[in-house]
């Protein structure tokens, strides 16, 4: 009789904790704690969210559990680390890095208890290193999440950024500023690109004071593309200079047009190198079906 009550109070105590929990999620927090230097980009990004999900509002309240003591964890390195992967995905989910290292244990907790679930229902028993392993790809399924958006987000910015130099080229050769024309492109752009993202970051960087020297040698770390390299490079040597920058952008968006078609041609002509070995496997696996009865006959001495 006392174990009973004892287990309904701590059931009840846990309904009442995931209600709160629950019912907190859906009340935006306005305080930004984390350490993330770019701290209106991501206060405005995750108010965005808050308001469009309300999945979004209860797991940010959830991972603030995790988050905390994520933070006395001395993991510098590794915490810097994940910035520079946030700020390429472009601040993903406004998380900051022990937001992001508290969805990983979040995750790994899930799979865990998915497995658990899964190996109790089907098989009567929990097998315990099975759910370890879930458990541990849990934990690295949001870093190869991260990887994939940096590298989807990178290549969608080398696509556009021609694109975006010849309608920069065109305005600034009206008389636009460099600065009232990126943000002319940026206030009519309906896409919301990550090119077009990273660009209103820039101006936003100017507007809080930064000169947009620094604003645009901020965008080359974000990025880690030879062409967000070379294009920064040269504007930033034409302002020093004095250099008309029309004809600055032209000649960088030719240059990355041709870049582009050589990796094009690159790619095509290492393509048969790279379907040898998968064609070797093909051929011998038709051969295999379709000689593999004779071959094990005749090793029988039953061909004949």
């Amino acid at each position: 009789m006392a174990t009973s009550t004892l287990l309904s109070i701590v059931a009840g105590l846990l309904a009442i904790g995931a209600v709160f929990l629950f019912g907190l999620g859906f009340f935006p927090d306005e305080e930004y704690r984390g350490t993330v230097p770019e701290r209106g980009y991501l206060m405005n990004k995750r108010r965005q969210l808050m308001a469009q999900s309300p999945i979004y509002r209860i797991l940010i309240s959830t991972l603030k559990i995790f988050t905390f003591w994520g933070e006395l964890l001395p993991i510098t390195n590794l915490r810097n680390g994940l910035r520079d992967r946030l700020a390429r995905a472009g601040y993903m989910g406004g998380f900051t890095p022990d937001e992001y290292l508290a969805f990983g244990v979040l995750s790994a907790l899930s799979f865990f208890g998915l497995a658990f679930f899964f190996n109790t229902s089907v098989t009567g028993s929990p097998r315990i290193p099975l759910c370890m392993v879930a458990a541990m790809f849990g934990a690295y399924f949001p870093v190869m999440y991260l990887d994939e958006q940096v590298m989807t987000r990178i290549t969608s910015i080398n696509k556009d950024l021609p694109y975006m130099l010849d309608v920069l080229a065109l305005s600034v050769g009206a008389g636009l500023d460099f600065n009232s024309s990126l943000e002319r492109i940026v206030n009519k752009d309906s896409t919301d690109s990550p090119l077009v993202e990273e660009m209103r970051y820039v101006l936003q960087e100017v507007k809080m004071g930064t000169t947009r020297r620094e604003a645009l040698i901020n965008l080359k770390d974000r990025i880690p593309s030879d062409y967000v390299s070379g294009l920064v490079s040269s504007v930033v040597q034409a302002e020093q200079m004095g250099t008309p920058l029309t004809n600055i952008l032209r000649i960088q968006a030719q240059a990355i047009r041709l870049k582009r078609s050589q990796r094009a041609e690159k790619l095509a002509g290492e393509a048969p190198v790279k379907m040898i070995m998968p064609l070797l496997f093909i051929v011998g696996a038709v051969l295999l079906t379709l000689f593999g009865g004779i071959i094990v006959r005749a090793a029988k001495g039953e061909l004949f």
